[in-house]
Formats: C-alpha cells, structure tokens, sequence
C-alpha cells in the first residue's frame, strides 16, 4: 500500500533528522469528517460523512516552520447518482498522502496557533472487487493551535480542508502580439472536517524559555 510506503520513508528519515538536531513532532490523529459531493456533467457522486484518521511526521525547519509528511484516510460510502447509471450506494476509502508545512504562531510556550499547507494525492480506493482505484492531486489547508503539556507531550486541534483536482489544463499562445501561457485546475469535491491527536516531541526539543517569538 502507498501509504504504508510513505511511513516507512519518515521512519527512515526520522532518526537522520534528529541527529541533525531537529525538532521532530509525531502526530496520531482522529476525527470527523462532514459530507462532500463531487459533480459531474451526467450527474454527482455524493460522500457520507464519517469518522477519519490517520498521522503526521513534522519536522521543526526554523523556530516557526515545519515540515510535514501526512497521511489521512476516510472510510465512507460513495452514493453515485447519474442519469445513465441506477442509483448505487459503494464502501470506498478516501486516502489523502500529502506534503506541506505549518506555520506556527508561538505566542507563549503553551499555545501556538498555526495554519498549514500541503499538496499531494487523494486515493479513492472502493471496496467492492469489480471497481477500480481513482487518483487525484490535491491541495489541504488547515488552521487550529497546539497545546504542550511540556516538552515532550502536547494536542493538536485544527480544522482542515481537503480539494481533490479533478481535472486540469495547460495552455500556450502564440501570435503576432506576443505569447502567454497558463495553467488552469478544476474541482467541485472539498472535505471539510475536525481532528485531535495527542502530540509526541522527540529529537532536539527547545527549551520553554527559547520557545517564544516575537512578531
């Protein structure tokens, strides 16, 4: 599987970047997940909401900034209504495998407010044998803030918002006036949703009184 794939990487990676006096935060993570629907022109495929979860490797880059590896699966019912098809209710499970980074806002020791972004790919993987796997690029915003009960140990609590591509373009102009070009993406499906995972710090953690900046 991919994103077993994946964690196998940031494991590997892990310790390299520790002993590089690195701040690494490992993040288990679970929650909830609202309904979504992807349009079509013969119709749209509507998503149940449901519970989700998953985990992600962040890797402190500056004092503000880290680097993140996420993987986050929803385990959902697709109910495809299509005027050429019969209603169908499928299992499937939406895999997001993304890479971004966080920018925290460290305004005391205890809290720090963040937003994050991240791209990667969404795997729509249905359950039934006789379907095939969809794959889509897909772009996640999140905002929330992280609470540390100390050095090693904290929560992180955000809301976040997942848009797979489905569709996507290039164009190039050439003429008598010049040239241009531009490249254009499509979509009609965000999830949107809330997590909570217990945050686990290891490698070189800062102490309390180095944590705070100033703005």
């Amino acid at each position: 599987m991919n994103h077993k794939l994946l964690f196998l990487i940031a494991c590997l990676i892990a310790p390299l970047l520790m002993q590089a006096q690195k701040t690494v935060e490992i993040t288990p993570f679970g929650g909830y997940v609202f309904a979504s629907r992807m349009s079509g022109a013969d119709g749209y495929v509507r998503f149940v909401d449901n519970a989700q979860y998953g985990g992600m490797l962040s890797v402190g880059v500056s004092r503000v900034f880290d680097l993140d590896l996420i993987y986050n699966r929803i385990d959902t019912k697709a109910q495809v209504n299509l005027t050429s098809y019969p209603y169908q209710e499928s299992p499937l499970s939406i895999n997001y495998m993304n890479i971004g980074f966080t920018k925290n806002f460290r305004v005391n020791p205890t809290v720090s407010p963040f937003i994050g972004f991240s791209m990667g790919a969404c795997l729509m993987a249905p359950k039934n044998g006789n379907s095939y796997d969809y794959w889509f690029f897909d772009v996640g915003l999140s905002g929330g803030a992280k609470v540390y009960f100390g050095k090693h140990f904290g929560l992180r609590l955000q809301a976040q918002m997942y848009v797979p591509m489905q569709a996507a373009g290039y164009t190039f102009y050439f003429g008598t006036g010049g040239y241009s070009s531009g490249v254009s993406v499509y979509s009609t499906m965000i999830q949107f949703g809330f997590t909570g995972g217990l945050i686990f710090r290891l490698g070189h953690v800062p102490d309390a009184n180095s944590t705070r900046v100033r703005y």
